[in-house]
């Protein structure tokens, strides 16, 4: 396995424990196991051969599709929303699973057809899926996929003239119904309402803020981290009140426990997953290149995401921190990713010994 993707991994499952154990002691014990199935989908994903994932990636979107049709019937979900299965203890998101389908579908089909191909297929397959995630409703989420599979397109060499007259297709075919997109989910303007509110509160962070106010979660996230320090306060300290301390705003906790130093160690190992999968991408071709590209992407990308909420200069998104959040559907998607992307490294450095031998 690859020694610099699994440190990474194991030290971030790690920064989660203590992220999780500071803000919510009582799921401890319950993400530890978490953290096990983590590990358990981290060996899987190194175990499985890329091209027999790639085979059935088709089938493996067709069943994320169905997963996120069935979730809008039978889910639950707080507030309203229909984004989880709910079975017993055990809760599935699908469309966690459906980042890592839309990596392996689209590192497939420019695998088997290559660049210079009618891209509709899987543009109407992206758009499935951000449609369907739209509507549970989950914005953040259908624009991480769909901001995904754009650069995705990009790095697989689709000409741009094709992407442009793609991108407007599908513009004029949305935009006329954002606006009742809008007034049907008002938590979407509410929070970038919120976002821009937050930008004069900085006053109020090491002041009471008020925890029905809309930019309450902003201001006690930062708070946390001011409170953190150089070092941290130590796992065992008490965090101020921090609504969902334990998942989407993990970071804070993290850093409140370890301080601002612990906090750049975490983005620093997601920058080494970053590096590491450019470099495993840059030694393969087609496919697999794009494969070892879009994992790295979805990890790093959402990391930054998450961590960019928590330090408040993006809006509330409610995307967690992978390898890191409590959220258990992450955990399991992340972990298998980190694998898969050991996989391909280890595939690239066996291909220029395959060569010299069959010289």
């Amino acid at each position: 396995m690859d020694p610099v993707l699994l440190l990474s991994a194991l030290l971030l499952l790690a920064f989660g424990l203590i992220g999780v154990g500071t803000a919510e002691p009582g799921l401890l014990q319950d993400h530890l196991l978490r953290v096990g199935a983590a590990l358990l989908a981290l060996v899987l994903g190194h175990l499985l051969p890329p091209r027999l994932l790639r085979r059935y990636a088709l089938h493996a979107l067709v069943g994320v599709l169905l997963l996120l049709v069935l979730v809008l019937l039978v889910g639950d979900g707080p507030g309203g929303v229909r984004r989880w299965f709910y079975l017993g203890p055990v809760a599935l998101q699908p469309s966690e699973l459906a980042k890592l389908a839309l990596i392996l579908y689209l590192s497939s089909f420019v695998g088997r057809r290559g660049e210079d191909y009618p891209i509709l297929g899987p543009v109407l397959a992206v758009g499935s899926l951000v449609g369907l995630v739209l509507v549970e409703p989950d914005f953040a989420t259908a624009a991480f996929l769909a901001g995904l599979a754009v650069l995705l397109f990009v790095l697989a060499g689709i000409p741009w003239p094709r992407l442009l007259g793609m991108g407007l297709a599908v513009a004029l075919v949305v935009l006329p119904f954002s606006g009742l997109y809008l007034a049907q989910f008002r938590y979407v303007s509410e929070r970038f309402a919120n976002f821009e509110g937050t930008i004069s509160m900085l006053p109020e962070v090491l002041g009471e803020s008020e925890p029905g106010g809309g930019a309450y979660q902003v201001v006690q996230a930062k708070k946390a981290l001011l409170l953190g320090g150089p070092f941290g306060q130590g796992p065992g300290a008490t965090l101020p009140h921090l609504p969902e301390a334990h998942n989407d705003m993990v970071f804070a906790s993290v850093v409140f426990a370890t301080g601002w130093l612990g906090g750049a160690v975490v983005f620093l190992l997601y920058t080494l997953i970053l590096l590491r999968s450019l470099a495993v991408g840059l030694a393969l071709k087609g496919g697999e290149r794009l494969l070892a590209l879009g994992l790295g992407l979805y990890l790093a990308l959402q990391a930054a995401l998450n961590i960019g909420v928590t330090l408040g200069v993006l809006p509330v998104t409610g995307v967690p921190l992978p390898l890191v959040s409590y959220g258990g559907s992450s955990l399991l998607v992340s972990g298998f990713a980190v694998g898969l992307l050991s996989r391909l490294a280890r595939e690239a450095a066996e291909r220029p010994r395959r060569k010299g031998v069959a010289r």
